[in-house]
């Protein structure tokens, strides 16, 4: 599969659903999608909190859960994390553990990106 133009526009939608009217920033993913194994990838950042979310394309929902399960291990100490599969499509969000914002703002993302709103 290539990540081509409507593949991406997929996952943009699926993040734009759940981020709403919030301010956002471009971000590169992290980690990067080389190093999860993923075709393509993408991120943001909240201006209004510590959430940040990478949004990743692989090439089969296989691929995308096996991902899943590495990141959930993975979170970073101080962290509260969040991940989710849809399709061939995964979503890692991340905010500090202290901010209770960021921590609404992920679960907010993920249930939206999983198809939860």
């Amino acid at each position: 599969m290539n990540p081509d133009a409507p593949s991406l526009k997929r996952g943009e939608a699926l993040l734009r659903h759940g981020t709403g009217s919030d301010v956002v920033l471009p971000a590169e993913p992290v980690p990067t999608a080389q190093e999860l194994g993923a075709l393509a990838g993408f991120g943001q950042t909240w201006t209004s909190c510590s959430a940040r979310a990478s949004v990743y394309l692989f090439d089969s929902y296989g691929d995308a859960t096996t991902a899943d399960a590495r990141l959930r291990k993975q979170v970073p100490e101080g962290k509260h994390g969040a991940v989710t599969v849809n399709g061939d499509w995964l979503i890692w969000a991340t905010a500090d553990a202290t901010d209770e914002a960021g921590r609404d703002v992920i679960e907010r993302v993920v249930s939206a990106f999983a198809g939860e709103e």
